[in-house]
């Protein structure tokens, strides 16, 4: 038998004999470090313009540095941030599909169990009407039936002689 070195350069040739090398779990850390990017942040300094602000805007500007200040000291790294973007992303991958899809299905689950009532209602009358028919007929038989063997009845016992011989 001859060894062919050709195959062993072909990466796929050997990938194909293992089902999944890797598992779902892998593939998922994978995707969440490509994603997982924090900047640390820079320290937060108020506007040198501050005193010549209005009321409004000054205010606006204490509130956006205070905010930056808590970030900056409960995650200096960026993580924090980074944290509330990918779960943001996540949430609107999630969030915009089920909130267009899922009122759809809704209605076609609707719109489908509306079709299998008509259709059991239209089938259901399909089949009482025959059965109703085939009933009235079976009770007519019937009555008939039982009226000639009344009517049967009545002629033996007048045909019967009075004496009992």
């Amino acid at each position: 038998m001859q060894h062919h070195d050709d195959w062993d350069q072909h990466p796929h040739h050997q990938g194909s004999m293992v089902a999944n090398p890797t598992s779902w779990a892998k593939r998922l850390t994978r995707t969440f470090t490509q994603h997982w990017q924090p900047k640390p942040l820079p320290v937060p300094v108020v506007d040198v313009e501050l005193p010549h602000l209005t009321a409004i805007e000054r205010s606006a500007e204490v509130c956006r540095f205070i905010l930056n200040k808590l970030e900056y000291a409960l995650s200096p790294l960026g993580n924090l941030r980074e944290f509330f973007k990918l779960n943001l992303q996540i949430a609107i991958a999630i969030g915009v599909p089920a909130l267009l899809v899922a009122p759809l299905i809704t209605m076609a689950i609707t719109q489908f169990r509306a079709w299998i009532a008509m259709l059991t209602e239209t089938f259901s009358s399909f089949l009482l009407f025959p059965l109703s028919v085939v009933m009235s007929i079976l009770l007519v038989c019937g009555l008939i039936y039982i009226g000639r063997s009344i009517l049967e009845m009545r002629m033996r016992t007048q045909r019967r002689d009075p004496y009992g011989y």
